[in-house]
């Protein structure tokens, strides 16, 4: 069966891998190879597309065989390509290892490969690459990163705006980067060593973390008995009903249970907001409310109490943008919902979207899985039978 790749939205870096700059409220077809025959391609080929996903203006495709391709946004050397041009064509990435897993921070990357090793490429002002900005400004190749008490078995990823956060098999999370810029390069330093050494979450009550998920600055992570717990900055309710106080940069707090239907099974962070499904198959979602990405009615500019999305049911695949949503169904549909300034909710129009809604200009197509940048969004779509 034929599949196809198609984006839409924000463009002005050739995100979307369209081959032009030009934004675009509608999905559109884009152009790649139909088959490989074995040979070793620089643009990925659409029926083989395992994964796709955006940062703040650059895009990221994982290829069945683990090799990777981006394109977009350059300016700090996100795509990995050993240049700063921005790229508006999906472009091979030269790695030296399989690539599992791929996630995209403002103006950074960061990959796992199947020896559970993590390599990144892009700006590192903020220590977000694991290293001292004094050390290494930027990167334009991937660079390892080497975390002292882990040996090669991470298992998760996730990047906000300026942090990266990793999950090891035994169910630890180290997380580094910050939220601003700190002149004082010997507590940096300090920082990014502890940030490397010492898990900021290890497993809770004999329950190990198995996911995470990461907005703007803060980390969602859910243990293998549907918790959750939620650490960083918190703004807009994301941390529920907990309120830091003044002056505090890093606070952890674990989220009751008793506020959804049961354990969690899915997560998902936008950049203020929070979506999860759980066991019995609803979704809830809590944090910033005011572009409608909540996808239910919040007469305020936040929520921090977990609510049902009444209209979101038997949902297979659920993807956050910055401040706008992609899901899935079952049968093959998509619905998005949220902040639509540059169309991602591909309604045609720039009117936010308050509630799931199903996007018609792919109605004649099934749905298989998605991603979304800051910005933009992808879908893979198969003809339907």
């Amino acid at each position: 069966m034929t599949v196809n790749l198609y984006s839409w939205g924000a463009n002005s870096y050739g995100q979307l891998g369209l081959g032009n700059q030009d934004d675009h409220l509608l999905p559109q077809k884009v152009v790649l190879p139909e088959t490989s025959d074995g040979t070793i391609l620089n643009q990925p080929v659409a029926d083989r597309i395992k994964s796709i996903t955006g940062g703040g203006g650059h895009s990221i495709i994982i290829q069945d065989d683990g090799s990777l391709f981006t394109c977009g946004n350059n300016c700090n050397g996100q795509l990995g390509l050993n240049h700063y041009n921005n790229i508006a064509a999906f472009t091979r990435v030269n790695l030296p290892a399989v690539i599992l897993q791929a996630s995209a921070g403002w103006d950074f990357t960061v990959v796992l490969s199947d020896r559970g090793e993590v390599f990144a490429f892009g700006s590192n002002e903020f220590g977000q690459l694991g290293f001292h900005p004094k050390e290494l400004q930027k990167s334009t190749v991937p660079v390892k990163v080497t975390l002292p008490a882990v040996n090669g078995n991470i298992v998760d990823i996730a990047t906000g705006l300026r942090h990266t956060a990793v999950l090891t098999a035994e169910g630890k999370i180290f997380c580094w980067g910050t939220r601003r810029k700190i002149k004082d390069e010997e507590l940096l330093n300090q920082m990014i060593t502890k940030s490397l050494e010492t898990p900021v979450l290890e497993p809770q009550d004999g329950y190990k973390f198995v996911r995470i998920s990461a907005g703007s600055f803060h980390t969602l992570a859910l243990t293998e008995n549907g918790n959750l717990w939620c650490f960083g900055t918190f703004k807009y309710g994301v941390a529920t009903h907990h309120n830091p106080p003044p002056g505090h940069s890093m606070l952890v707090y674990a989220i009751s249970k008793s506020l959804f239907d049961g354990p969690i099974v899915k997560i998902a962070c936008g950049w203020t907001h929070c979506l999860v499904q759980s066991a019995s198959e609803k979704f809830f979602s809590w944090g910033r409310g005011d572009y409608g990405q909540l996808g239910r009615s919040c007469d305020q500019s936040h929520d921090s109490n977990p609510q049902p999305i009444e209209d979101l049911q038997c949902v297979n695949s659920l993807r956050c943008g910055s401040e706008h949503n992609l899901a899935i169904t079952d049968d093959g549909k998509l619905f998005t919902w949220g902040w639509n300034e540059h169309g991602m909710c591909a309604t045609g129009d720039e009117n936010n979207v308050v509630r799931p809604t199903q996007v018609r200009a792919v109605s004649n197509l099934l749905s298989v899985d998605g991603g979304a940048g800051a910005g933009h969004c992808f879908i893979l779509c198969q003809d339907k039978d």
